[in-house]
């Protein structure tokens, strides 16, 4: 009978225990790899906000109800990302099908998201996709983090403001902005000199006449296949993710089904054998024939 228990329970390891280990480790490898992206995004959005920027520009700027930046947008989607991720990561480590499956809920989410807007993104024109894009060159002069931005985008998509040079109009550049000035026929703008492809002493000689929404827009359409594929990629992955994570909980409760059944068939074979016993040791006592003198 002890043979039998010992086999039974080998059986169950190299079975039920192996199945739910490979699953686990392939989980806790995606978990890990999006944790880590979660974690570069925060570092890097609060690297950028906190040398751009001080606590009384979020302060007022919360004040104001306009304090979110790139970089805050990336600090929230990183942190976003990290929680999810960490339902899938204790859950497979600690072999919890609740954790587990709110993680494959929230994946699930995501997926079904990302594909509303790729619908979306076929179903959209040009003109309707521009007017979603914004450029805040309104915030050039206020936001150090801002102007950097869009002298690197300025630069990039050889463009100027968000329509034309035009949107610079009337702004209060100071010592500290690089600036050109920009001389027509009918006015006198100055720019950043981001704007400018080719600048003399003074005046610029060359501006960048494209608007950045028309350069963004045009960008989004001619690499949307480059989009599409990194789209597909992200989706895969987490798909993956969904995959693993309905399976490893299907294991989970299979193992504790099994080890609850094999406890109570031992629990069984023990009463029963504890019974056997005090059968065996019983002792019968027969009457004895007594003799008369």
């Amino acid at each position: 009978m002890t043979l039998n228990k010992h086999s039974q329970k080998i059986h169950f390891k190299t079975e039920s225990e192996y199945t739910m280990k490979s699953i686990r480790f392939l989980l806790l490898t995606i978990t890990t790899m999006f944790i880590i992206i979660a974690g570069l995004m925060v570092v890097l959005g609060i690297s950028v906000y906190t040398h751009y920027h001080n606590f009384s520009f979020f302060y007022e700027a919360a004040k104001s109800g306009r304090f979110v930046t790139p970089s805050l947008l990336c600090v929230l989607f990183g942190m976003g990302l990290f929680i999810v991720t960490l339902f899938g990561f204790f859950g497979s480590l600690k072999q919890s099908t609740c954790l587990v499956n709110m993680y494959a809920f929230f994946l699930i989410i995501m997926v079904i998201l990302k594909i509303v807007v790729v619908i979306l993104s076929f179903t959209i024109s040009t003109d309707q996709l521009r007017s979603y894009v914004r450029v805040p060159v309104e915030q050039y002069v206020e936001d150090s983090e801002i102007s950097v931005e869009l002298d690197a985008l300025q630069k990039s998509l050889n463009c100027c403001g968000s329509t034309s040079y035009k949107d610079y109009a009337g702004m209060n550049f100071t010592s500290y902005h690089d600036t050109v000035v920009i001389s027509t026929d009918t006015d006198t703008i100055v720019v950043p000199t981001s704007c400018c492809a080719k600048r003399g002493d003074v005046y610029c000689t060359r501006i960048r006449s494209t608007g950045c929404q028309n350069a963004l827009v045009n960008m989004l359409v001619q690499n949307s296949s480059v989009i599409g594929i990194l789209g597909v990629s992200v989706t895969f992955i987490q798909i993956l993710g969904i995959i693993f994570a309905l399976l490893l909980a299907k294991c989970i409760r299979k193992m504790k089904s099994e080890k609850a059944l094999i406890q109570w068939k031992i629990r069984e074979q023990m009463i029963l054998a504890q019974k056997s016993e005090a059968v065996d040791n019983t002792v019968y006592i027969g009457h004895t024939e007594s003799s008369h003198a």
